[in-house]
């Protein structure tokens, strides 16, 4: 290395060659990108595997009645006092026919 048109120890760098340290720098950058893709296959499949099973437990849920609903509602309006017992009375004997 000298000093040449382009300054001092800058040849090299023209010619192609990176040294030793270019070396490591590749084999690093290899190993990245290995990294990456083995993190985007492995997360994919365990994203699949968490929708078929959130899927499966969503089928095994029980879902609420029209009845259980309307009940839950004249309980809280009987709460919150927005209706007295004889209505919440009725509305339960209504409900339950």
């Amino acid at each position: 290395m000298g000093y040449g048109r382009l300054g001092y120890g800058a040849g090299h760098m023209i010619d192609g060659g990176f040294g030793f340290g270019g070396m490591i720098f590749g084999f690093f950058l290899f190993a990245l990108v290995v990294a990456l893709i083995i993190w985007f296959v492995v997360g994919r499949k365990h994203g699949m595997r968490h929708a078929a099973m959130y899927n499966q437990m969503q089928d095994n849920v029980p879902t609420t009645s029209a009845e259980d609903t309307a009940l839950a509602i004249a309980r809280e309006r009987l709460a919150k006092g927005e209706i007295d017992a004889e209505q919440y009375n009725a509305i339960v004997t209504a409900l339950k026919g």
